[in-house]
């Protein structure tokens, strides 16, 4: 992304050093603003396809086991604390 800010910059100020006054900044500018775009781009294509790449190799064709859909069996938790006082007691 920044690739393209720079590029963009370095166009701007070549097109308007050119206008105003020429010489080294048509010569430089415009053409390292054109390199820098160019990079931009590549770059740009270069990382979707690596993103692309990465995101096929983690697939499976097998899905997760749908998790279960009855409420677990057994005594329920004690739930005011004299309950989970007397329950302790009787563990013991």
């Amino acid at each position: 992304m920044w690739f393209y800010m720079v590029a963009l910059f370095l166009l701007f100020v070549g097109i308007i050093g050119g206008v105003a006054s020429g010489g080294i900044f048509t010569i430089i500018f415009i053409p390292l603003g054109v390199v820098m775009a160019i990079v931009g781009v590549l770059a740009g294509m270069w990382g979707r396809s690596q993103q692309d790449g990465a995101r096929g190799e983690t697939r499976s064709g097998e899905e997760p086991a749908p998790l279960p859909q009855s409420a677990p069996q057994g005594a329920p938790a004690p739930s005011t604390p004299a309950d989970l006082a007397d329950t302790r007691r009787a563990q013991q």
